[in-house]
């Protein structure tokens, strides 16, 4: 099969219906039916069972859209490592993370990076909890894998890398510290860390509610912690509780900590931050994918990956238009926002 037929093939595949797939490709209808009838002569079986009123695939249809799928996701990883090795992806690329894990996935991505680009370098840096996003306002860092949510307009949230549940560090003594899971109202009367001034109030409401569900009170300490490390010392210091991922229990076992489960809190995401001014910079696209690419290896227990490595965008094929492409960071950010 040419790519043009593939292309057809799959995207009628995805929305069994002649003029969708006819207008995601910008062509004709007739075009989309001659090619799906060239094809099922070629094959000599029918792809798709069509009446007036619905598409469907057949069982001779199903199986090759599952053999052919892995070959036209492997075409375009193709084209866009060709694409970037022709744009001639230079320099050097600052990346900040915020906690271990996303350090561990900066540095993995950072070895594909380098590795397709060797004209392009990385430097890595770590980014603390009272710094948010002002790396990359201040130059410090072009790219960040962080804790979300931003939401600042001078700032692109590109697809999410992971997706985790929410845990809680508490001080071994602690009167939930015996529990597996609690829930968001057993909070009532509690006390979280601070962080200093400078964190959007966004963020820190999102992570450490100020009440629970029923309008109980969940108090703030009173000394703002600007790092994670200051903040699980005030908890074994048996002062106040932290929020954070999956990655605790891993982290930050020790006998004065306990790791509780928050049941009914909205999960933990990881995603990467660049300015908006950056959107087209192919140093960040290029290193957001290779992100993805080795993010679902890394990710760790109970922690889900999310996004799939961007495909390349569209390349003109034959005569049926161009080839569709999955979604680049910046574009879902926008889709975000």
């Amino acid at each position: 099969m040419e790519r043009a037929e593939m292309e057809t093939f799959l995207t009628l595949c995805e929305e069994l219906h002649f003029g969708r797939t006819a207008e995601r490709l910008h062509v004709t209808t007739g075009l989309v039916s001659r090619t799906v009838k060239r094809i099922e002569r070629r094959i000599g079986a029918p792809l798709f069972e069509r009446s007036s009123r619905q598409v469907a695939l057949t069982a001779v249809g199903e199986g090759l859209r599952d053999d052919l799928q892995p070959l036209w996701e492997g075409i375009g990883r193709a084209l866009r490592r060709a694409e970037l090795a022709g744009s001639g992806v230079t320099g050097t690329l600052t990346v900040g993370f915020m906690g271990a894990q996303n350090g561990r996935v900066v540095h993995a991505a950072r070895a594909v990076f380098e590795h397709r680009n060797p004209r392009g370098a990385v430097r890595v840096v770590e980014t603390q909890l009272h710094q948010h996003a002002e790396q990359l306002r201040d130059g410090s860092a072009d790219l960040l894998l962080t804790t979300l949510p931003v939401d600042d307009p001078d700032l692109t949230v590109g697809a999410v890398v992971t997706r985790g549940p929410r845990f809680l560090v508490l001080p071994a003594g602690h009167r939930l510290a015996d529990r597996g899971t609690v829930m968001l109202e057993d909070l009532g009367g509690e006390t979280f860390v601070d962080l200093p001034a400078c964190v959007p109030g966004y963020f820190v409401d999102f992570h450490m509610p100020r009440q629970t569900p029923g309008g109980r009170a969940i108090a703030r300490h009173g000394e703002p912690c600007g790092t994670y490390a200051e903040a699980v010392a005030l908890v074994a210091a048996g002062r106040a509780m932290v929020p954070g991922d999956g990655q605790l229990p891993l982290l930050y076992r020790r006998p004065d900590l306990r790791f509780v489960r928050v049941g009914d809190a909205p999960p933990v995401e990881q995603g990467l931050v660049w300015r908006c001014r950056d959107d087209a910079d192919p140093r960040v696209r290029a290193f957001a994918d290779a992100v993805h690419e080795v993010a679902p290896a890394l990710a760790p227990p109970g922690v889900a990956s999310v996004a799939p490595a961007p495909a390349p965008a569209p390349v003109t094929v034959g005569a049926v238009g161009a080839v569709g492409a999955v979604e680049a960071p910046a574009a879902a950010a926008r889709g975000r926002r």
